[in-house]
């Protein structure tokens, strides 16, 4: 198991390299450049999800696997304009999703500590779990989605520099900068 102290050199490329893509992918998602963004969005969720199973933070690298193909579902359905209209949830939809995803963490977190090695369960099935419904938002293009992320973001920027991944937590530094400006349109 791999602790949170140095990393080698090729991790830390392709952590960087993850990074810069996953960035291009929001900044790009924010700009309108649909379906393009979603490219690099999955080529950075692949290097994330590698560096994350090597850290063991295993829901992480499995929401890495979901961005991947999210990446794909995204551009194709941003591709159909017709489909790419804001969508809204009510405040009860949003209050339901919200318990269900509370007590889904909960039981993902109990999972993780009994059947895994996983470090910090609590705040990697709270990032994981949350992640895919903000996810979800995101690709059907509720607005609503930047106050999800810049809940998860903060929680995930502890997360990666707590298991030595600097950059990965400068990229949710950065995503939750991007949250707050999506969330107020700027």
């Amino acid at each position: 198991m791999m602790e949170s102290g140095s990393i080698p050199f090729k991790e830390r490329a392709i952590e960087v390299t993850a990074v810069l893509l996953s960035l291009g992918y929001t900044w790009g998602y924010l700009q309108g450049w649909t379906p393009w963004c979603f490219l690099p969005a999955g080529m950075g969720a692949t290097g994330l999800m590698v560096l994350c199973w090597r850290r063991n933070i295993l829901a992480e690298a499995a929401l890495q696997a979901f961005y991947v193909v999210m990446a794909g579902y995204g551009a194709w359905a941003s591709s159909r304009a017709e489909d790419w209209t804001p969508q809204q949830w009510s405040s009860t939809t949003h209050g339901g999703a919200i318990i269900t995803a509370a007590i889904t963490t909960v039981f993902v977190a109990r999972g993780l500590k009994r059947h895994t090695r996983s470090a910090l369960p609590l705040l990697d099935a709270f990032t994981t779990v949350f992640s895919l419904l903000a996810t979800w938002l995101m690709v059907h293009n509720h607005h609503a989605n930047w106050a999800y992320w810049i809940a998860i973001d903060a929680v995930a920027i502890y997360l990666y520099a707590k298991r030595g991944l600097p950059f990965g937590a400068a990229l949710y530094a950065i995503y939750l900068a991007m949250a707050v400006m999506g969330w107020f349109e700027i």
